[in-house]
């Protein structure tokens, strides 16, 4: 556990509880897209969770202080060579309070210790600063963009005295 931040294995109930509460970011629109606000459905959440089982993914919920703050998955995973990891905080409750920092954290030390994945990369949105310097924290480095998006990636072999560290 980081500052009250813990990973466990996201379960299907959980997926549903994440989903009531959950806030589309007005300030994360890709270019061209209008916002809309999220409404939970439980059909659309069904659905979201079948695709996660059928695909070739590790979903992890935040905790914080054992409430579910948001949710960490592993994609494109290449066994013992590499994945895209990504993140989601579900409201602003649980933004610019260092969660998502101790998140990615924790999630890249689960990526290359528990699952034997040495290199993750992650992706934002241009726009999606705080996600960048969060990313940066967690010790990804920068490695291009494109008129969209912005990529990063982090090895286990880059620092691991870093990553073996206490939190």
């Amino acid at each position: 556990m980081m500052n009250g931040v813990k990973l466990i294995w996201m379960t299907d109930e959980m997926y549903h509880s994440f989903f009531r509460e959950y806030e589309n970011d007005p300030d994360l629109c890709m270019p061209g897209q209008d916002y809309v606000r999220y409404e939970y459905c439980e059909e659309r959440v069904e659905r979201y969770i079948q695709r996660q089982h059928e695909s070739k993914r590790v979903a992890l919920a935040i905790l914080y202080n054992d409430e579910i703050a948001g949710e960490i998955i592993f994609r494109n995973i290449e066994d013992h060579q590499f994945a895209t990891m990504g993140i989601v905080l579900k409201n602003t409750k649980y933004k610019d309070r260092g969660i998502g920092t101790a998140a990615e954290k924790l999630a890249v030390r689960f990526a290359f210790y528990e699952m034997d994945i040495p290199v993750l990369f992650a992706d934002t949105i241009q726009a999606n600063t705080r996600s960048q310097h969060v990313l940066e924290k967690a010790g990804f480095t920068f490695i291009r963009e494109d008129k969209d998006f912005r990529y990063y990636r982090i090895d286990r072999a880059s620092d691991p005295a870093r990553l073996t560290e206490e939190y």
